[in-house]
């Protein structure tokens, strides 16, 4: 992944921008998993599937997936890989 951001607005709601990238030569289905937490407290979570074609890139996103008091919280986003079917 690449070029990813999380971040919150003023009113607290979360938005995540990222670009995947396949550089394999075998279409690649991506999972993202983005959750906000503040301590162990989950606040929202995201799951995106996209399935990318070799040597390819494709630009996921999720607004306003979480809420929170103001910008508090943290923001962390795990991807996996598989082959496509």
């Amino acid at each position: 992944m690449r070029n990813q951001s999380c971040t919150a607005a003023s009113d607290g709601s979360w938005t995540f921008k990222g670009t995947l990238v396949n550089d394999t030569g075998v279409a690649k289905t991506y999972t993202v998993a983005v959750a906000v937490t503040i301590g162990a407290a989950v606040q929202g979570h995201a799951l995106i599937t996209e399935t990318v074609q070799p040597g390819k890139s494709a630009d996921v996103s999720a607004k306003d997936f979480a809420h929170t008091t103001g910008q508090a919280g943290s923001c962390e986003p795990v991807v996996s890989a598989e082959d496509a079917e």
